[in-house]
């Protein structure tokens, strides 16, 4: 039923708040690309309606903060809130012709977020020293108290500032 390869060990939904701005459905989009997971707007969805969508898997929420995307919220399938992320964006330049390969993203990253963001998506986590001998193609989410790196092909493509991290 899944029209989406799976490529990530316990793959997800990524979904937007119940009226999205154009930028919070845009980093929907982007973020499921990062992540190989299904994004959809999620319109006048409930909760439950979206647990049936993500057909098992576990979910999250983009919410906004005065029309801009502001915070993830992590759901596990069962649609327990496991913790919320609030942040602002940054986007590089290089994401608008930046091609996504089909490849396993890798965590790194010391600290609470970090440890949270390995534990909900299933991502290897490699040390921050090992990051410069991995594939030129590999895709790495860089986890800090302060920010969240996203990279792909040695670059920085975006990047949340974190306002502050919540574990429910």
């Amino acid at each position: 039923m899944k029209n989406t390869p799976d490529l990530i060990k316990g793959s997800m939904l990524v979904t937007t708040s119940r009226k999205p701005s154009a930028k919070t459905r845009a980093l929907c989009k982007l973020l499921s690309r990062f992540t190989a997971s299904r994004c959809i707007s999620r319109g006048k969805m409930g909760m439950q309606e979206l647990l049936e969508f993500a057909e098992g898997e576990s979910l999250i929420v983009i919410g906004e903060y005065h029309g801009n995307p502001g915070e993830l919220i992590f759901h596990d399938d069962a649609g327990k809130l496991l913790f919320s992320l609030r942040f602002s964006e940054w986007y590089s330049e290089e994401i608008d012709s930046y091609w996504f390969p089909d490849i396993e993203p890798v965590l790194t990253g010391k600290g609470e977020i970090a440890d949270a963001l390995e534990s909900f998506l299933h991502f290897n986590r490699v040390e921050s020293d090992m990051v410069g001998q991995l594939p030129s193609n590999s895709l790495v989410m860089v986890a800090g108290e302060k920010e969240i790196d996203f990279m792909g092909g040695g670059k920085s493509l975006f990047k949340f500032n974190n306002k502050g991290f919540k574990k429910y």
